[in-house]
């Protein structure tokens, strides 16, 4: 494990995660240099790899900084996955497992047939074919060495059958992941649909979808990659009201199933984000708390640090932007003053997209209430520090507003390189029409010393903005800021005047 990385694993670590490495480090006997490592890196919340090597040496000049740091990153990695099998029941049977290898090579079969039988019983519960299977298998394996002793040809038969079965249910899932995969892939690589034409290109996998479907597979699993695949197909067309259905299906089966739900729970977080969103296109204000509240309960001590840390990113995003639908701006305002530096910028790596939605809203809070100054801290903060992916409609958003606020301050220089700069990264993605209106009423106010518009074009803008508000499409881009109520503002100051 490289020294950034073993940085990076420690800054990872919870504060019981924390006490639990030392508890366990202090129980060997000996020195112990990696701890002085883990002492150093927790002091600096930051550390830089060569000033940390500089301190090391110093504390223990005849020790190798390398080989603590290797020490260090594979000690974290074992304490983890202790803490981890006695909270997930996945990594808990992946240690039995090993149990039952152990007793096979001690040539204690018996006992590794039993341990093996309760395992099966176990992942069955937990709907786990995968271990399920290798169970049956290793099953089977046992009663070829004794020789089939004591085994009756039907019990043997239906043995088999039951692996087969699994392996059919294997199949049907991987099938499911496929096109959900497939699906995220066309997205991340076209980008959000803009289009009826767009659309007709995902039509093949919602095709083969429905054909899945019909099988006879009713797994949990099945179920869930189902409306997730649903959910989220509606969601980038912009049929938001097709995507509601759907994602309040997908919360009523997770939450019916909780006892299913991965360690952590990012589906379950996925499909609230989802249900919050598609209610805030439709609308419906009321019932957006709820689910709000929901998202809140999720940052539990029981699940590890990155996730608490992104629901608490989602949670402060959700919140200002239901605050700025409903015009609550001093609360908002107030909100943003009173998030946390950690929750900012930690785990920024964990989910890019929930981390520069987070500092969108926080710019736009300080956009809204005039202060430019602030509002452009956070905007270049984040351009700074993170590469915006291309395909993502937020990272528009986030240059969009970068070229507004340049606008507002007047520095002309800055807007004309932003706009240039604009058009060159996303030179493959369509522009949307609303990119195209902001940069034609730029570059046609007094402010930048272009000429004004002739009154035919400026009804043409006026048109255009009717169609765009009617566009759901363009409503993906306009889910982040109402472009059109800017454009608008800017029109009545510049473009109407006589």
């Amino acid at each position: 494990m490289t020294p950034s990385s073993t940085i990076k694993l420690v800054g990872s670590l919870s504060g019981p995660e924390k006490r639990y490495f030392k508890v366990n480090a202090k129980l060997q006997s000996g020195v112990k240099d990696y701890l002085t490592l883990f002492d150093l890196i927790e002091k600096h919340k930051t550390p830089d790899v060569e000033n940390l090597k500089k301190e090391f040496r110093k504390k223990r000049p005849k020790s190798s900084w390398e080989h603590s740091s290797i020490y260090l990153g594979n000690a974290i990695v074992d304490t983890l996955i202790k803490i981890r099998k006695e909270k997930d029941v996945f990594s808990d049977l992946l240690h039995q497992m090993q149990q039952v290898k152990i007793l096979k090579e001690r040539s204690l079969g018996d006992e590794a047939l039993k341990q093996l039988k309760r395992i099966q019983k176990q992942a069955n519960q937990h709907q786990l074919p995968l271990i399920e299977y290798y169970c049956f298998r290793q099953e089977l394996g046992h009663y070829t060495e004794e020789n089939f002793s004591g085994l009756a040809d039907d019990t043997l038969i239906k043995l088999q059958m039951k692996g087969k079965e699994l392996l059919k249910s294997m199949n049907h899932i991987h099938d499911h992941y496929s096109l959900y995969e497939l699906l995220k892939h066309r997205l991340i690589h076209a980008g959000k649909i803009a289009s009826e034409e767009g659309k007709k290109k995902l039509n093949d996998l919602m095709l083969s979808e429905m054909v899945l479907v019909a099988g006879k597979s009713k797994s949990f699993t099945s179920q869930k990659l189902h409306l997730l695949f649903q959910s989220f197909f509606f969601t980038d067309v912009g049929e938001y009201q097709s995507a509601l259905k759907s994602f309040f299906q997908l919360n009523q089966l997770l939450e019916k199933n909780e006892a299913l739900l991965d360690n952590p729970p990012l589906d379950y977080l996925s499909a609230l984000s989802g249900i919050i969103d598609s209610l805030r296109m439709l609308g419906n204000k009321a019932d957006i708390d709820f689910y709000l509240e929901k998202i809140n309960n999720l940052d539990q001590g029981s699940y590890p640090e990155f996730f608490r840390y992104l629901v608490r990113k989602t949670f402060y995003a959700q919140q200002i932007a239901g605050m700025l639908q409903s015009d609550q701006l001093e609360e908002a305002k107030k909100l943003v003053e009173s998030i946390p530096e950690d929750a900012l910028n930690n785990y920024a790596m964990v989910d890019e997209e929930k981390q520069l939605e987070l500092h969108f809203y926080c710019s736009l809070v300080h956009f809204i209430h005039g202060n430019w100054r602030k509002a452009h801290l956070f905007i270049r903060s984040i351009m700074n520090r993170l590469k915006m992916p291309e395909q993502l409609l937020i990272s528009k958003a986030i240059r969009l507003l970068n070229i507004i606020i340049y606008y507002e301050k007047g520095e002309l220089p800055h807007l004309e390189y932003e706009i240039r700069s604009y058009k060159r990264y996303f030179m493959q993605a369509k522009l949307l029409r609303t990119e195209k209106l902001i940069f034609k009423i730029i570059g046609s106010t007094s402010a930048n010393k272009r000429l004004q518009m002739m009154p035919a074009e400026r009804r043409k803008i006026i048109n255009e903005l009717e169609g765009i508000i009617g566009d759901r499409y363009e409503q993906q881009l306009l889910k982040y800021f109402d472009f059109t109520k800017w454009i608008k503002h800017v029109s009545s100051n510049y473009l109407m005047k006589p």
